[in-house]
């Protein structure tokens, strides 16, 4: 820390940083990290989608120092936790839930759930319910057969946990059926009926629901998290937190962030391909309901000049 620099206490909330090379954001933790640099034994906590990026992050970081404010690193990569999403928002589940016996790793986490689906299976496939699943099964090798069957469900349920939680709930409470953005019910068709039966399997081998899925750990998490002060924050947490390099989030993962964001300081590092603000970027549709509200039926939007093109979106 520079000479005669007061100690900076990292303000929490949530912030979304937008640029359309990667190197731009790279750019700007750097200057964050040299202007307002944590406590020496502190850890700068990056969330990263793969391996790689957090290799390319890290040597990134390591740059020799500079005078051109474009390419120059901090000339060391230190103290750096470098995490993948799913592993780190476990992890702050059971900061959070410490007291509910979240266990270290998820009952029906993917790897788990392949095996407990395999030994499943056989007992599931003879109801009537599951015939779509038994053309699988015909040929040889049936335990192979089974075990690539497991893989496939397991992976399907583990998505539906992220990215279809309310489906899932649904589905616990007898309701066979899919739910659209908009909230809207939809019955499941006969030949996929199979699934919803298999979760309530899946739950009832476990013993009940408790929070043995991982969207009912995420809803416990959000309850518990809105409900505590800021002074009340769990101990442990990083003081701040970068998001690097992930081209999408699901919206579980970012509910959890901005409830993470009142204790704790989160920055959304975003590659935007477009150095514009999208929100406003106005279709020829609504360009011509403009012109019918002034009186104008009969109004033809023609090309507009390149100075322009980032106010218009393409049709497509």
């Amino acid at each position: 820390m520079p000479a005669g620099r007061t100690q900076y206490l990292p303000e929490p909330g949530f912030h979304a940083i937008h640029a359309n090379q990667m190197e731009s954001l790279l750019q700007f933790v750097v200057w964050l990290q040299r202007e307002q640099p944590l406590a020496p034994l502190e850890q700068e906590t990056f969330l990263v989608q793969s391996n790689g990026m957090a290799q390319w992050l890290k040597m990134g970081l390591a740059r020799p120092l500079t005078s051109e404010a474009d390419r120059g690193g901090l000339g060391i990569a230190a103290s750096l936790n470098c995490l993948f999403p799913a592993r780190f928002l476990w992890d702050i589940y059971r900061q959070f839930l410490a007291g509910e016996s979240i266990p270290e790793e998820l009952l029906l986490d993917k790897s788990r759930l392949v095996w407990r689906l395999f030994r499943l299976l056989p007992q599931c496939l003879s109801e009537p319910v599951f015939a779509p699943l038994n053309g699988f099964m015909k040929g040889g090798e049936p335990e192979k057969r089974r075990w690539q069957l497991a893989e496939k469900i397991a992976d399907l349920l583990d998505q539906y946990q992220v990215f279809r939680a309310d489906w899932l709930e649904a589905w616990e409470e007898n309701r066979d059926v899919v739910i659209s953005a908009r909230g809207e019910e939809k019955p499941l068709g006969q030949e996929q009926l199979w699934q919803p039966a298999l979760w309530r399997e899946l739950l009832n081998d476990l013993g009940g629901i408790g929070l043995s899925s991982r969207a009912r750990v995420h809803q416990a998490f959000l309850r518990k998290a809105r409900g505590l002060s800021r002074a009340q924050k769990p101990a442990g947490l990083p003081p701040r937190l970068f998001v690097f390099g992930v081209s999408s989030l699901p919206r579980q993962t970012l509910e959890a962030l901005d409830a993470l964001a009142r204790f704790t300081q989160v920055i959304l590092c975003v590659n935007n391909p477009c150095e514009f603000y999208w929100a406003d970027i106005i279709s020829d549709k609504e360009l011509f309901k403009a012109e019918r509200k002034r009186g104008k039926q009969h109004s033809v939007v023609g090309d507009p000049a390149d100075t322009d093109l980032h106010a218009r979106s393409n049709p497509l």
